[in-house]
């Protein structure tokens, strides 16, 4: 350490405006050693997957068809203001609310409306008719009978997305209850009760090599969370946050970069490009052995995925409300594509947890950093504050 003092063992050190780890305990290197292997296991699962549906252009004039079909996403002037494309719609929608449950300071709540987004280019709309399951969006939603100091909007990693999980993963009862926070859980297309029958599993469809529906369905997710922060601030005007993990970390960036509504965001295991991502995943397989002979390059990959990537645009949270947190183990979106991202909002707070991008098994790690930031922001009770030791 700088100042010459030595942190507890198994304990999180502050280096800077950085959470690590550096003497942790043996059960925390177990972790994030089993949390690695487990990700291993995942990701030759995941590239099976891909190889299987593989890409929707064989030649190399299919590709650059396929990319000028893209101009719509990717003109300088869209990437420049996203808000061509992201833009909430001008009136909030009607919500329904399908069941509404005592959960005690307050309710718990599953909530829908009807999709503002519309297909942005016409070969997609008809594609998108096609899908069921896609025209209603849902939140669940924690909410106090009080007014909450602050509301926060968590979503899910790629290829899940039921409640049950990720109530556990985030903690969401733990900061309903503990830190009296609103908490609204929102699903994202193509997953869980969204997936469309045609799919063969949550997430299968999004995202994925087919370049448009990937860029459309970021649209999708963006206008109808900008929508539900209209509708959470309509219900609770104080402060509003995001977090979510994986898919869900990455959405988070990508909302933080472009709505200034948000007090607070904290993607958790977020890759910088998805598409950086997806490439290095795809090293020494078919599917992207199939696309560099069509012609495809990193380059191309990255450039028609631009408008939903966060290293596109200039973060819009403040500093102070930033935290980005990562897991020691994570065989799935390692450090090295968590760090663009970090370094781009400017080195803010970071957690990194011991465990992997499946196995999260101290989570609670970064839970409590959650806690401890909302407490500098003054969104939680003094009391809370000093529970959480900050």
């Amino acid at each position: 350490m700088a100042d010459g003092t030595t942190p507890r063992r198994g304990t999180l050190a502050t280096v800077g405006s950085t959470e690590v780890a550096p003497n942790a305990g043996r059960r925390e290197r177990l972790a994030s050693w089993a949390g690695g292997h487990v990700d291993g296991v995942v990701r030759r699962a995941l590239r099976g997957l891909f190889v299987r549906r593989g890409v929707p252009f064989v030649t190399a004039p299919e590709l650059e068809h396929s990319l000028g079909l893209l101009r719509c996403y990717t003109a300088p002037e869209v990437i420049a203001d996203p808000d061509r494309l992201f833009a909430p719609p001008a009136r909030l929608p009607a919500v329904t609310t399908r069941w509404e449950r005592r959960s005690g300071p307050g309710t718990r709540a599953h909530l829908e409306f009807a999709t503002p987004y519309r297909p942005v280019h016409p070969l997609y709309a008809s594609e998108y008719r096609r899908y069921d399951n896609l025209d209603t969006a849902h939140l669940f939603a924690w909410r106090h009978r009080e007014r909450a100091p602050a509301s926060v909007v968590v979503t899910h990693g790629w290829g899940l997305g039921a409640k049950s999980i990720h109530e556990i993963e985030f903690g969401i009862r733990w900061m309903y209850r503990t830190l009296g926070l609103d908490v609204y859980y929102y699903v994202a297309p193509f997953h869980w009760i969204r997936k469309p029958s045609r799919a063969r599993f949550s997430g299968e469809l999004h995202p994925s090599p087919n370049l448009m529906r990937t860029n459309e369905a970021f649209v999708q997710t963006a206008v109808e969370l900008r929508t539900a922060l209209g509708l959470i601030a309509a219900f609770n005007p104080g402060a509003i946050g995001m977090m979510g993990s994986s898919l869900g970390g990455y959405t988070t960036a990508l909302l933080a970069s472009i709505d200034e509504r948000l007090a607070f965001a904290v993607p958790i295991m977020p890759p910088s490009s998805l598409a950086e991502l997806l490439w290095e995943h795809g090293a020494n397989d078919p599917v992207r052995a199939q696309a560099t002979a069509a012609g495809m390059t990193r380059e191309k990959f990255r450039d028609a995925w631009a408008l939903h990537s966060p290293m596109s645009h200039q973060p819009k949270v403040p500093w102070a409300g930033r935290m980005i947190v990562s897991a020691q183990g994570d065989g799935l979106v390692g450090e090295h594509h968590v760090d663009p991202l970090w370094q781009h909002w400017g080195r803010p707070h970071r957690v990194r947890f011991a465990g992997g991008h499946i196995l999260q098994v101290y989570r609670r790690q970064y839970h409590r950093e959650i806690g401890r930031m909302l407490g500098r922001l003054g969104l939680i009770t003094a009391a809370t504050k000093r529970s959480l030791g900050g």
